[in-house]
């Protein structure tokens, strides 16, 4: 669940809990059921406002029961051993393939995606490099080298290597 999400919860059981603590306060006497009712009558006096909170309550509702039944994506590779489990999380395999990527030459900055495939894991790379490089040539180094190394590392097979260049930069980013 993300900040947007999280926020959307709050804003939503909030709205809930003050309705059905309004609704209770009625139910046991406390708030005169006509007070309810001349806030009805304003409202309804004003059928956009209803209509629009009516809408976003709903729209709220579909959207976090989304987000709480839809099937989630997988966060590790998971290798049985003879004594259990074995899980490599696939942030943990991000950083080794912006390791190996950053090691080539001409690669100034590399940024990595790991997604589940279906015989294995597919790999993203997103790499600024230097002009004075053969790009074709050091993708195909990059790509066998990731390859290799996360099969050496993990014992996972890679799928595919997609090798993206993002920026042709003579300088290395300043850090501050």
């Amino acid at each position: 669940m993300g900040p947007f999400d999280r926020g959307l919860l709050v804003i939503y059981t909030f709205v809930i809990t003050v309705a059905l603590a309004w609704a209770a306060a009625v139910a046991a006497g406390f708030i005169p059921p006509y007070r309810i009712l001349s806030w009805l009558g304003t409202v309804a006096g004003r059928p956009e406002v209803a209509f629009t909170f009516l809408g976003l309550s709903i729209l709220a509702g579909a959207r976090l029961f989304w987000v709480g039944v839809r099937p989630r994506r997988r966060q590790a590779v998971v290798h049985e051993a003879a004594l259990g489990q074995v899980r490599i999380a696939l942030t943990a395999i991000q950083d080794l393939v912006e390791k190996v990527a950053l090691a080539q030459n001409g690669i100034r900055e590399a940024t990595a995606r790991v997604y589940p495939g279906k015989e294995g894991i597919r790999i993203g790379i997103r790499v600024a490099v230097t002009p004075d490089i053969n790009i074709p040539a050091t993708a195909a180094v990059v790509q066998e080298e990731v390859k290799k190394r996360v099969l050496e590392v993990t014992g996972v097979t890679v799928q595919d290597v997609a090798f993206t260049v993002k920026s042709i930069s003579a300088r290395k980013p300043r850090v501050e």
